[in-house]
This record gives structure tokens, sequence and C-alpha cells, in this order.
């Protein structure tokens, strides 16, 4: 009986987020794990997280239309495999991109940087959202994949209203979905796939922390976007935001 009720328990737990700093941010986490990490990531994004294809539609695809070179923004770029994807994408569609990575974690800094040391369209920067000061340009295009569920929630519109002003054209935002089926999945998968690294533990945190779509359209409201932005569920267990930019 008291198995039964844990059960329960921890799904009724996913009707509210919680936030719980993870591995991945602490500054003296284990380095060995971290590039572990930084790796497994990299299969998780180009397997499970959909990014490749989004930034297809929203920032290839648009880019191609409106023609000439563009410059695209990441935000919390980690270990730089999604700016390495799209340089890829973009030169077999030759649509001119200039890429950027922007992390505050040097030691991201420092893995993006050998990541997309092949890619002379490609930069990587150590900051956060408040430095783009040292930008010398406006990125046309601004996105981030999980991150938003590394922000303390009561910073999130704050953050929100930041990317968006960012981006002169779009913004594009890829998150997980708090989901109780999700979490059970996905403690099976990576339990058997991913060893040695934080993304068992950090993943199923993760999880925890996620959003609901009308939560994140309350938060986008209160960030003051403007009408016409977009929030929509997207399988697997993905919430995405898109918003054209300030």
């Amino acid at each position: 009986m008291s198995s039964e009720v844990s059960e329960v328990s921890k799904v009724r737990s996913f009707a509210r987020r919680i936030f719980i700093a993870e591995a991945i941010d602490d500054p003296e986490c284990d380095e060995e794990k971290l590039s572990r990490t930084y790796a497994h990531l990299a299969i998780i994004n180009k397997i499970l997280s959909r990014m490749g294809g989004l930034l297809r539609r929203y920032v290839l695809e648009d880019a191609a239309r409106v023609g000439g070179p563009a410059t695209v923004l990441e935000i919390g770029c980690g270990g730089g495999d999604m700016l390495a994807s799209l340089a890829r994408a973009s030169a077999r569609a030759r649509v001119d991109l200039r890429l950027v990575g922007l992390d505050r974690d040097p030691r991201a800094v420092a893995r993006a940087r050998q990541t997309l040391a092949p890619y002379p369209n490609a930069q990587v920067h150590q900051g956060s959202i408040d430095d783009l000061a040292m930008l010398s340009e406006q990125p046309d295009y601004v996105f981030c994949n999980h991150v938003l569920h590394h922000i303390p929630p009561e910073d999130l519109a704050p953050f929100l209203r930041k990317l968006r002003l960012a981006a002169r054209r779009r913004l594009l935002v890829n998150d997980l979905e708090r989901s109780a089926v999700a979490y059970g999945l996905y403690t099976l998968l990576a339990g058997v796939a991913f060893h040695k690294s934080f993304v068992f533990a950090d993943g199923r945190l993760s999880i925890r922390k996620g959003f609901r779509v009308p939560e994140l359209e309350a938060t986008c409201v209160q960030a003051g976007f403007p009408p016409g932005f977009r929030v929509e569920r997207i399988a697997p267990w993905r919430v995405v935001i898109t918003a054209v930019g300030g």
C-alpha cells in the first residue's frame, strides 16, 4: 500500500513545476563526468530534442527566403553541437549564416570552441543574455535549447523578454514538457544508454523542472510578447515558443 501511495504522489507532483539546481550547473562538478555529459547531450539533442528540424523550419528556411547573410545567436550553447549541426545544414543549403554561441560556463565555452573549430562562420563567447553588447551586431535569429528550465521561476519572464528583444527577426525556444510518462520512459532509456555522466540524474530532474503549454503562454504574456507568438507541444514531450523579434 505504501508503495502505491508513493507512486501516486510522484504522478501528482508533476502537476506543479519544481526548481532545483542540477549537477551540471555546479562549477565544481567532476570535469570528466561533465565531458561525458556534453557528449551524451549531443546524442540526445540529435535523437530526441527535435531542434534540428525546428532550426531548419524557423531559421534556415526563413533566412533563405529573406536572402543575404544572417546572424544566428544561441543562448546557452553548451558544447556547441546544435550550432555545428546548423553550420552543416546551412552549408548544404547554401544559406549564408554567421553563427554565434553564448554560454556563461567557461567549461562549456571551451568545449563549444573545440566543437566549432572546423566552421569558420562560427564563434563562441563567454557571457549571459545580459552581455549582448559584446556582439558586433544584433542577431537576426535567437534560439535556445533546453535552457529555459535552468532559469529560476522569478527570472523566467525577464529572461524571455530579453531573448525576444535580442532577436531582430525571430525567437525560437525549445524545452521540456513536464510529464510523468516522459519521466518514466526517460528513466528506462537513460538508465540503459548513458553511464558515468550527469545525464541520467540531471535529465530526470530536468523533466520535473519542465513546463506545460499554458504556463509558458502566461509567462510570455507577462514578458510582454506581442500578439502572434506561439507556444506549442510537439513530440516527444517538447514545448516550443516562437515569436517575432523585438
